[in-house]
């Protein structure tokens, strides 16, 4: 019962879980992403799914599928495959504590424009952790990593996310939820042309959970950043639905 009550909420929206729901469960989610960068604007449909090979392993996998005219010859984004392994489990009465390993693996398979999503034009590989504490009054969820780009050394960078999620309604078993989230995001580059790369970034958003089915809202703005123009975010949206399987 500790553990079902702790899960009174949904999954954060705009960053990953450590929570594992059992072998041979998984969950299936799509989002449309709308985002403005520096030097165009785009909208991709990216479809995520996740199953877990077993109560603290998990393989995932994500392909953004790009819309609009423009992307007609070419519609795919960069595609990646994900591995993750929960080592941290600790349930109390109302509470719960996940840590887990995360390693993916990103494909150029979208176009060279040194752009997420559209194409980063390089292989990619990312290794980092993820944290999650939940409450019945409050959702702490965090994630730390590195990605390596082959081919594009100034892409290399460190990416790290925080959210908190506040749940608004009682909790009840099934899940049926509104939970209110501000989650945050920092990136560090590699310097490029002599110049630090840098962006911060926060992302209010608003999810209901309602049984095995998920939805979301969000709007990420930036706090400061000083990036090159393919990836200088102006804004960025999405909206989505998740259903685990």
């Amino acid at each position: 019962m500790a553990f079902s009550m702790t899960h009174s909420q949904g999954p954060p929206i705009t960053i990953d879980k450590p929570i594992m729901l059992g072998a041979g469960k998984g969950t299936a989610r799509a989002l449309l992403r709308m985002v403005q960068t520096a030097e165009l604007d785009f909208q991709a449909m990216v479809l995520e799914g996740d199953y877990n090979l077993s109560n603290s392993l998990a393989v995932g996998a994500d392909v953004p599928v790009m819309l609009g005219s423009n992307f007609l010859q070419k519609p795919f984004g960069d595609v990646s495959a994900m591995l993750k392994y929960q080592f941290v489990r600790i349930d109390g009465q109302g509470k719960s504590l996940r840590i887990a390993a995360k390693a993916k693996q990103g494909f150029a398979t979208g176009r060279k424009l040194e752009t997420p999503l559209i194409g980063m034009g390089h292989h990619m590989t990312y290794g980092g952790v993820l944290a999650a504490y939940e409450s019945l009054k409050l959702g702490l969820q965090s994630e730390m990593g590195y990605s390596v780009m082959y081919g594009g050394a100034h892409l290399n960078n460190l990416n790290y996310k925080f959210g908190i999620g506040l749940p608004l309604l009682k909790p009840t078993y099934p899940v049926n939820q509104v939970t209110v989230y501000l989650e945050t995001e920092g990136q560090n580059f590699k310097q490029h042309h002599g110049k630090s790369q840098y962006g911060y970034f926060v992302a209010p958003g608003l999810q209901y959970a309602r049984k095995r089915f998920t939805f979301d809202l969000s709007v990420q703005v930036p706090l400061a950043q000083q990036l090159q123009p393919s990836l200088f975010r102006k804004w960025s949206g999405l909206v989505g639905a998740r259903v685990i399987l």
